[in-house]
């Protein structure tokens, strides 16, 4: 059964040909993070990539566990591990998931704030799907 949108009803409707368009992987953005607090001109690139629908859902298991008694866990450390080993491509200077690991708490949180944050998983995949 073909689901149709109610405000189109399929007027004008157009298959797409090119799936370039709409691969996630395929998607890599050059950021530029600071990494001195007191010189603005040293800096660092980062290549990071956008992840894919279910990407997302790998993420979201990285860092929310339920315990045996039903409790949410919640493990920040391993979603950043998870965002620094599937989401960066590279850096320059070249750099290794072990050494972003140990990044300081500045370069970290620039990193950070390129990178997915957890309650955009947490709410995307789970409120953008289809509603009918």
């Amino acid at each position: 059964m073909e689901k149709r949108d109610k405000k189109n009803d399929g007027q004008d409707e157009q298959v797409i040909s090119d799936l370039s368009a709409i691969l996630a992987n395929d998607s890599v953005s050059e950021h530029t993070i600071r990494v001195d607090q007191e010189n603005p001109n040293l800096v660092m690139k980062v290549q990071v990539k956008q992840l894919s629908f279910l990407d997302m859902q790998e993420a979201i298991k990285s860092f929310i566990g339920i315990t045996a008694s039903g409790e949410v866990e919640i493990n920040l450390a391993g979603y950043w591990r998870y965002m620094y080993e599937n989401c960066i491509v590279s850096t320059t200077p070249a750099t290794n998931t072990t050494q972003l690991i140990g990044l300081n708490q500045f370069v970290g949180s620039q990193l950070a704030a390129i990178l997915p944050q957890p309650q955009d998983l947490i709410a995307g995949p789970l409120e953008d799907g289809n509603s009918e």
